[in-house]
């Protein structure tokens, strides 16, 4: 088996999208988790994504006046379809971790960034929770060798 990618692609690509947008304050939230992000593997991108679509469609619905009423339907229809995949495709068909399902997870991650740049323009960064999202997929640990 080749070795761990690391940082975990998903959560560097998260990282990668949302660091511009945040205000001062952010960046240096952010900035504090360096060295956790940095610790992270590719094991486990598909839940983390996962995490991504799932926070993306709790913040839009939770949202008065959101505009992304066709995105959280198209996000709640992947989701539902990809529901039964996530213990069993993660490794089992993808022995690195890494695979065609990526482009999926790469949306995923988009779509969460695009409903948090959207949701602080409207109310501030301050009412977006994307440090709770960070600290989801920092939480998705490593499988055990």
């Amino acid at each position: 088996m080749s070795e761990p990618v690391s940082p975990s692609p998903i959560i560097d690509y998260f990282v990668h999208e949302i660091e511009p947008s945040l205000p001062d304050e952010g960046k240096a939230t952010l900035s504090s988790y360096a060295d956790r992000i940095a610790a992270t593997t590719h094991h486990g991108d598909f839940r983390r994504a996962w995490h991504c679509a799932d926070w993306a469609i709790r913040v839009a619905e939770a949202s008065s006046g959101s505009k992304h009423g066709h995105l959280v339907t198209g996000l709640k229809e992947k989701h539902t379809l990809w529901k039964d995949m996530i213990f069993g495709v993660e490794f089992g068909a993808k022995p690195d971790g890494v695979g065609p399902g990526q482009d999926a997870e790469i949306q995923w991650v988009d779509d969460a960034v695009s409903i948090a740049k959207d949701e602080a323009d409207r109310s501030g960064w301050d009412a977006v929770p994307w440090e709770d999202l960070l600290k989801e997929m920092l939480a998705v640990a490593a499988p055990k060798t």
